[in-house]
């Protein structure tokens, strides 16, 4: 089975030592796309650094709702620039996070117009982190996939990443055009939601990550996770749907 983890963090300190050494494990265990995502300057150009000459990674660049106080003009026309490179394969991280006061709603919400202006300037999609902001969220979203259908026609507009909203909320997106990642919390014993939503949403409208080094699947909790491991959630979406893994 060919298996792509759509949003991990391989730039990320915890991988330091040894990153070469999981993308060689990710690619033994079938990982044939990993989506390295950048969420600040230094991890997006961190990210493209990576990429290259590596088969198979595809470095994202943006801003993470976390950061939304700290990003200038500057930092948006620098983003701007990196949005235009044939490499960078999405806008994002980006999204709002009302859970964790790092940045105020008002940044937040400023920063993600900001990048969803590029990400249509360019034709790419985003990878978007929502959290306590599921609602709060469309009323940026629907907007920008509209727009991206009128622009970009057929494009998918982005990946709603590591989704832990509802499966109402789920089922919005995907009537925008989004696709909806599962990540490896889905194997959680009581996270009842994330089975439900593997089991109703369309399998077309789903897709699977790790956000390594983040939320290991249950056998591993405790431990850094890797995109080598994004094959325990497409097992468990395969139970969920009533079909044999295969991974």
């Amino acid at each position: 089975m060919i298996l792509f983890d759509t949003h991990c963090h391989l730039t990320d300190p915890a991988f330091a030592e040894d990153a070469a050494g999981v993308y060689e494990r990710a690619r033994a265990a079938g990982v044939e796309g990993i989506a390295v995502c950048g969420y600040d300057a230094a991890s997006n150009e961190a990210a493209l650094a990576f990429a290259e000459g590596r088969e198979g990674v595809y470095p994202t660049a943006g801003y993470h709702p976390h950061e939304a106080g700290t990003v200038t003009p500057g930092m948006l026309a620098d983003l701007n620039a990196l949005a235009a490179l044939p490499a960078v394969a999405a806008v994002g991280e980006l999204g709002l996070d009302f859970f964790r006061d790092h940045s105020t709603p008002a940044d937040q919400r400023r920063v993600l117009d900001a990048q969803l202006e590029i990400a249509l300037r360019h034709g790419k999609p985003v990878s978007f982190h929502s959290r306590a902001a599921e609602d709060a969220a469309e009323e940026h979203l629907a907007p920008f996939a509209r727009l991206m259908a009128e622009r970009w026609p057929g494009r998918v507009p982005g990946v709603m990443h590591c989704f832990q909203g509802t499966v109402d909320q789920a089922r919005r997106y995907v009537a925008l055009g989004f696709l909806v990642s599962i990540a490896c919390p889905i194997t959680y014993p009581r996270n009842d939601e994330n089975r439900a939503m593997a089991r109703e949403l369309p399998a077309e409208s789903l897709v699977i990550e790790t956000d390594s080094p983040y939320l290991p699947p249950q056998k591993l909790r405790g431990t850094r996770n890797e995109p080598a491991n994004v094959k325990a959630a497409a097992a468990a979406i395969a139970e969920a749907r009533g079909f044999p893994s295969r991974t």
